[in-house]
Parts: C-alpha cells; structure tokens; sequence
C-alpha cells in the first residue's frame, strides 16, 4: 500500500509536468504491475487526433504508428474499447487468441513477445478515449485479480490527473497562440492588471518605448514623462480598469504622451479587457487593460517574421521590404546590408513575386496600406 500512496504522487506530478508521465508507466511497469511494457493513450475525437502520453518499454516505431491511426487496426485496441470505464481486467491471453485471431497472433503478439495484456478505460465518451495497456510476455504469468485490483485502485487518480493534464495542455496551447498573435500585432500593446502591473509587451512596445521616451516602464508599472500627463494616463488606466464593459462608450479612451526630444506625441489609447461579468449575472467585476501605442516619426515596425510567414519570404528579403518601407533607396539599403545593389534588385524581384506586385511603389502602399495591421 505504501508504494502505491507513492506512486500515487507520481501520477499528479504528471498531471503538470507532462514529460513525467514515461516515468509513471515505467514505474507501474516495473514497480506496480511487473509489466515488460505498458502504454496510456489518447484519441480525442474532437480534435482528431492520437497520442501516447507516456509509455515504457515500446519500440518508437509502436508509438508513431499509433499517432498516424494504426492502433484502430488492433484487435486489443478494438476489445477494449468495448470495456467499462475504470474496469480494470485481462483482455488478451494468446492462448486464446491464437486459433481466433491468427494474423494478430502472427503479426503482433508473437513478434514482440506479447503473451498476456491487461488494460482499463479512464475516459470513454463523445470528448475522447483514454486507457492504459500494460502487456507481459509468454514466458510471464498472467495478470492475477490482485494485479488488476491495484489497477482498479489507481483509476480515480488517473481520471483526476489526465483531466488537469488535459486542462494544462488547453492553457499553454492558448497562451502560445495568443503570445505568437499579439507579438505579430503591428501596433505597440501593453497590457496592465487592474492594480497597473504590466502583464505583457509585444516587441513592437518596446521597440517604441526605447525610442520615444514620453512613457517608460517604472518598477512593475509604466510612467509618463510629464507628470501632469502622469496623472493623467494613471485617472484614464483607473478609469478602464472598472469600467462597465456593458456602457460602450466607457470602454476606450486616448492620450498624447510628450517629451522635449521628440516633435509629435506618443499615442496611446486604452481599452478595458473586461468583456463579461460575474458568472451569478451580478456586476462585472474591475478589468485589465490594454494599452495601444503609436508613433507618426516612427519606422514602420513590421517584425520581420510577420513578412517571412505571410508572403514566405527569406530574412534577407523581408529586412528589404521593411527598409523600402522605411524609406531607404535600394543603394541605401545595399550599403546598409553589406551587399551589392544588384543583389537588392535580385531581392526585390523576389518580394514582387511573393507579394504579387510589379514595383517598389506597390510594396510600400501593401505594408502601408492597413492590411497588415493585425496578423
């Protein structure tokens, strides 16, 4: 029982550490079961797709074509997916399958010394499918009822660990996305919590803050210049931050931050994030709030991997198009670049064709034009 409140623990690691999870059917494995290999995977039917989460003792070949769908094919594969959820049992003894399923014995069982396998379903409904296989070979035991009540034991555990590892892996996936998404946005956007820490900067942000000092970041805040403007932005952020998403005309405001070394002023408009309310129908409860900023003197802030991924230009002829844009001569940007004009020509040949444009003039009104405005 103590290995088993033991290797319980393990189990909810993995339930936020997704590369534990082979240490955990190593464990069951070799500790638990005595198991010469053992699988727990995944097909989500809402996604479409197939996975081991962890495995031991599987060749990789096993593994990959179970992701590609060949594990449908598998007769263990297709018995237990008619069992109970959390019932654990035998479900192949060769001995039995020899004379009825002669191919799987042939093909599958035989070759990779698969005698006996035990499984049970964690998850079985419209959302996904989620089981365990633990196999022993010929020369082994069968899975005895005291083997399988231990796996009986652990259901609830894996039921509970494989729901948080699912929820993580929605999280990370969300969070990537919206951090690849906000770092193609061609405005500079911070974004603050409620009580003013910035939570976010995309690389147009700080691009724009090295550049134009009327804001700039103050501890785990930001600051402007001026401090009449100071106090100012600081009402305004205030402002957004409990502002009822529900009085639209609440929701964004904008202000012109200044500095002695800079002719025209740092736009910055404000909107409150907080689009819903309390999940009891009451008020809405105080919102981040995202900061827009934009400079007139500023080069067009085009990140270079937004041309690369929207046009599949190189490096070198997505750094071209950005200084056409900026205003550079193709001789201008030859000496910038290190490189010959005609090898800028052979480039701009290059982005015409991606772009599907005939002439520099063509390029500069595309990236100018708003279009690009938001990747």
């Amino acid at each position: 029982m103590d290995g088993l409140l033991d290797f319980v623990g393990e189990v909810y690691e993995a339930s936020y550490n997704p590369g534990h999870w082979n240490r955990v059917m190593t464990l069951l494995c070799e500790k638990i079961m005595n198991a010469r290999s053992g699988a727990i995977f995944i097909e989500d039917h809402q996604g479409g797709t197939r996975s081991m989460i962890g495995y031991h003792g599987l060749p990789k070949a096993v593994v990959a074509s179970y992701r590609f769908g060949m594990g449908k094919y598998d007769y263990t594969f297709q018995a237990q997916r008619d069992e109970p959820v959390g019932q654990a049992r035998q479900i192949i003894d060769s001995r039995e399958v020899k004379d009825a399923h002669p191919y799987y014995f042939r093909l599958i069982l035989k070759p990779n010394d698969i005698g006996f396998i035990s499984g049970m379903n964690i998850y079985h409904d419209k959302e996904w499918h989620v089981g365990i296989g633990l196999h022993r070979s010929f020369n082994a035991d069968p899975f005895s009822d005291e083997d399988i009540a231990k796996l009986r034991l652990l259901y609830p555990h894996f039921k509970r660990a494989i729901r948080i590892h699912r929820e993580f892996h929605r999280l990370r996936t969300r969070q990537q996305t919206l951090h690849s998404a906000m770092s193609r946005f061609m405005l500079g956007l911070i974004i603050l919590e409620p009580d003013g820490t910035v939570a976010y900067r995309n690389p147009v942000a700080d691009a724009l803050l090295t550049h134009h000092n009327a804001l700039a970041l103050a501890g785990t805040g930001i600051k402007a210049y001026y401090a009449d403007e100071n106090t100012r932005l600081a009402c305004l952020i205030q402002k957004q931050a409990k502002a009822d998403p529900r009085e639209i005309n609440t929701r964004n405001t904008a202000i012109g931050l200044h500095h002695p070394d800079r002719d025209n002023a740092l736009t910055v408009m404000l909107a409150t994030l907080n689009e819903g309310s309390t999940p009891d129908g009451g008020e809405p409860t105080n919102g981040s709030v995202a900061l827009y900023i934009s400079d007139s003197d500023s080069p067009l802030n085009i990140p270079a991997e937004t041309l690369r991924a929207l046009y599949e230009m190189t490096q070198a002829e997505s750094n071209v198009a950005i200084a056409l844009t900026n205003g550079l001569s193709p001789g201008q940007i030859a000496e910038n670049n290190g490189t010959s004009v005609d090898t800028v020509r052979s480039q701009l040949k290059a982005i015409y064709s991606k772009m599907g444009v005939s002439k520099q003039q063509d390029v500069i009104r595309t990236l100018l034009s708003g279009a690009m405005q938001v990747l």
